[in-house]
């Protein structure tokens, strides 16, 4: 009886400790940077009461920074990361970025840096495709970027309907991974 005791009290421990472990290894793996812009235009209050939007725009990001929220946080402590471009390209795009400061990424410059980035892969797009983006005036239908044939095999979005929302990182092995949350 004492034996069977022991062994419940053995197993209640290891099965406690492995939960709280996994809870801590999986908020390592997978911590998550929120991006949020300060409304200023009234009529968005009413679909978004709490007074902030739940994404920024790739295309004009440099001009919504100055609403961003917790633009000066360090949110990655790391000084270098994969930045993990897979929306809306044909094949992932893998980019190594380091930070501007010793502390890590701050919110705006990961930010910035996405931004930038996306808009380098737009314009390579263009410049390699011979397929080229048709304007969107003579789109017809669903009006929808069609896929161009360049570096990247962009498809379905220009720049311009495209907003970061979350940063997704992961922590595996090495230097940690950033996956974006980009919505159209």
């Amino acid at each position: 009886m004492k034996a069977a005791i022991i062994s419940l009290i053995i197993i209640s421990l290891v099965v406690g400790l492995s939960l709280r472990y996994y809870a801590r290894l999986q908020q390592a793996i997978n911590d998550q940077i929120l991006i949020r812009v300060k409304i200023v235009d009234e009529e968005e209050l009413e679909d978004f009461p709490e007074g902030s939007l739940p994404w920024i725009s790739i295309k004009n990001a440099e001009g919504e920074l100055d609403r961003l929220i917790g633009g000066d946080e360090i949110v990655l402590q790391e000084t270098k990361a994969l930045l993990i471009i897979d929306y809306p390209v044909a094949k992932p795009i893998e980019i190594e970025i380091n930070a501007s400061t010793v502390e890590g990424f701050r919110r705006a410059g990961l930010v910035r840096r996405i931004s930038s980035e996306y808009h380098r892969i737009y314009r390579e797009e263009e410049s390699s495709a011979k397929t080229k983006t048709i304007p969107i005036e003579q789109r017809e239908g669903i009006i929808n970027r069609n896929q161009t044939d360049g570096k990247y095999g962009i498809w379905g979005h220009d720049i311009d309907d495209l907003v970061l929302s979350a940063i997704i990182v992961h922590r595996s092995s090495g230097i940690p991974k950033l996956e974006l949350i980009i919505e159209s």
